[in-house]
């Protein structure tokens, strides 16, 4: 336990009080250390959104826990206002705030600095007896060195701040906007460069990215050709930044250059930035599985690391199907790594799925049913339109043929592709709706399964965060050609300040794909050829929206094992996940279904028991080969989260 959980859990006991309510706007109940502490004294905490939902809540897993059980339930304003009173007179009443907090420093830059880093910013100023009070210059001078590793005085020469951008990107710790404009403000800067450019480049990984893949690729065009890189390049040959390139590469966070010829001059360093052909494509793919390999997160990791991981495999897969010769041609390395992979991964979900909702979600949701409060946190900064795009069943290796399209299509833009976990188990009735409820499913326990509720849920959200229903809209079965126009032209004209709409495209090719993964990327592909997809991202765009892309679950390829003959025991029969109303039942058909997995989330309703296929396998008849989803592998739970607006506004 740490000092400042320490501080932050006292009141909280088991002791004390079966529950509380708690005036937390500044989010500290979710900082990760404090949330590990509360969890592992028994109590859960629950941020209030929804009255009816929060009602529902109450009376079917509060009051019913009797002294069992141990709740705190999480609001931003004032306890008399919001919250019942017949729950106000049985809970304990608790406030935690930044000003009281941290009451020498500029509540604002501390804010900006998030509640994953409350914990370093506590510890540090704990250990500084006497300091006095200060500014917010003085504040955010504080914050980027001590927090960052910043120093903006120190940054004289106009190459500290590329140098400094590495560092940053590396240590995966982009600066919150506010003190990286202060940071650029002070700083010396290349010319040309403007305090809105390195703001952005230390703030906004998205930004950091382009930047150095553009200027990557004039640089290596440059020196293949033998001539001098231009003055205005990323200066590559730095110490500070060459060391850092290979890692790029061999991570996919930038592509290699399409080069006719490497000159024997060309030191190694550089060289693996470059490709002449499919060959040295392929060599440069078993390089990366090679570090795949050494790679896959041990035993106690952190969701983050599984996130990033997930996402330099599904790279690796891309480019290797983009460089193939042949759509039968798959290394036996990377085939013998899927079930290394899955072993690791099943044993973190066991051991820390249930804490991924606890997570802050406003730097990014771990999760997708925070997706929904991450936008209204950043509508609360000031984005005023905002889009959710749900593309059902897209694997995050295939988003990266949508990323790819855009691209080409839509220079204008600025990508930043992240990534999230799915609801377990990975299916449209449940990790889609919990995307649109913005909760989790025990929530909406009524219509699990289904997906007819989605639109209410959507709104239900927005009416709880102040936005009327005339600004909300839903829309589904988009894809096909002219759906966009159909479904959206008419709420873009009218300013409609939030929209949320299903692409159901890829989820319908996956259902009736007969030849593996292979042939659905194909399938995908031809569907881009449309332009379908690229009207829809141009239509929201350009009509001002900044947008949000994820999806509900992934995809992967299986075998089948046969279908379990159990009568009427179980309740809902998916390709890789069969539900029971009762543990006796799940037991029972554990047993006789050889290689199954047992993981219970703590959102889903206590009655929704689901059991899950063995790697590689699915509950269809013996032998089949097929794609589906519902399962615990990597391809399955781990989706795309990207944010995509144009360049100039970001």
């Amino acid at each position: 336990m740490s000092a400042w959980s320490d501080h932050i859990t006292a009141p909280f006991q088991p002791e004390f009080a079966a529950l509380w309510i708690v005036s937390d706007p500044d989010e500290i109940l979710l900082t990760p250390s404090v949330a590990d502490v509360l969890l592992e004294r028994g109590i859960e905490t629950v941020t209030y959104r929804d009255p009816l939902a929060f009602r529902l809540f109450y009376e079917t897993r509060i009051l019913q826990h009797d002294n069992d059980g141990r709740f705190i339930v999480r609001i931003s304003g004032d306890a008399g206002q919001i919250i019942p009173w017949d729950v106000l007179h049985a809970a304990r009443r608790e406030a935690v705030s930044i000003p009281e907090l941290f009451s020498d420093m500029d509540a604002a830059t501390v804010r900006a600095i998030g509640p994953d880093r409350y914990d370093d910013l506590w510890q540090i100023v704990s250990s500084r007896a006497g300091m006095s009070r200060m500014g917010p210059s003085a504040t955010r001078d504080f914050v980027a060195a001590n927090i960052y590793r910043v120093v903006p005085d120190l940054l004289r020469r106009p190459s500290d701040i590329w140098e400094q951008a590495f560092d940053v990107f590396f240590r995966g710790v982009p600066l919150p906007p506010l003190i990286a404009r202060h940071v650029a403000t002070k700083a010396c800067r290349p010319d040309g460069m403007t305090v809105d450019d390195a703001a952005a480049i230390l703030s906004d990984r998205a930004t950091f990215i382009d930047r150095v893949q553009r200027d990557w690729d004039r640089f290596a065009r440059s020196v293949s050709q033998g001539d001098e890189p231009e003055a205005d390049v990323i200066p590559f040959t730095l110490a500070g930044i060459r060391i850092n390139l290979d890692s790029m590469v061999l991570d996919g966070t930038i592509a290699p250059t399409k080069v006719d010829a490497i000159p024997q001059s060309v030191p190694a360093w550089m060289q693996i930035g470059m490709v002449r052909d499919e060959q040295s494509a392929r060599q440069l793919a078993a390089k990366r599985i090679e570090r795949l390999r050494d790679d896959v997160p041990p035993a106690g990791s952190g969701h983050g690391t599984w996130l990033h991981f997930a996402e330099r495999y599904s790279e690796v897969v891309e480019d290797l199907r983009t460089s193939a010769s042949s759509v039968d041609e798959t290394p036996d390395a990377l085939t013998e790594l899927g079930p290394i992979i899955d072993d690791a991964f099943f044993t973190f979900l066991a051991s820390s799925f249930d804490g991924l909702g606890s997570n802050s979600f406003a730097t990014a949701p771990s999760i997708v049913h925070q997706i929904a409060p991450h936008m209204a946190h950043r509508r609360n900064l000031g984005e005023r339109r905002q889009a959710l795009v749900v593309v059902d069943g897209l694997a995050l290796d295939q988003w990266y043929m949508l990323e790819r399209r855009l691209r080409r299509d839509r220079p204008d833009l600025l990508i930043d592709s992240r990534s999230c976990f799915a609801w377990i188990p990975t299916v449209t009735g449940v990790s889609r709706q919990a995307i649109f409820a913005g909760d989790q499913p025990r929530s909406f326990a009524k219509t699990l399964g289904s997906t007819s509720a989605e639109p209410n849920l959507w709104k239900r959200f927005w009416s709880n965060e102040g936005l009327p229903d005339k600004h909300v809209v839903y829309a589904r079965g988009l894809g096909a050609k002219g759906s966009s126009d159909a479904a959206l032209s008419d709420a873009v004209a009218d300013g409609v300040e939030v929209i949320g709409v299903v692409v159901d495209t890829v989820d319908e090719m996956m259902h009736g794909e007969l030849f593996g993964k292979k042939s659905l990327t194909s399938r995908i592909e031809h569907w881009l050829d449309f332009g379908e997809w690229t009207r829809l991202v141009s239509l929201l765009i350009d009509g001002g929206y900044r947008i949000y892309l994820t999806a509900d679950h992934g995809n992967v390829d299986v075998v089948g094992m046969g279908r379990p003959s159990e009568g009427v025991a179980a309740e809902e029969r998916g390709e890789r996940s069969r539900i029971y109303d009762s543990d006796a039942l799940r037991q029972k058909a554990a047993v006789s279904i050889d290689g199954s997995r047992l993981l219970q989330p703590g959102g889903l309703p206590e009655t929704y028991k689901p059991l899950f296929a063995p790697t590689g396998k699915g509950f269809i008849s013996n032998g089949r080969q097929a794609v589906v989803h519902g399962g615990t592998s990597i391809e399955e739970v781990i989706v795309p989260f990207v944010r995509i607006s144009r360049k100039e506004n970001s």
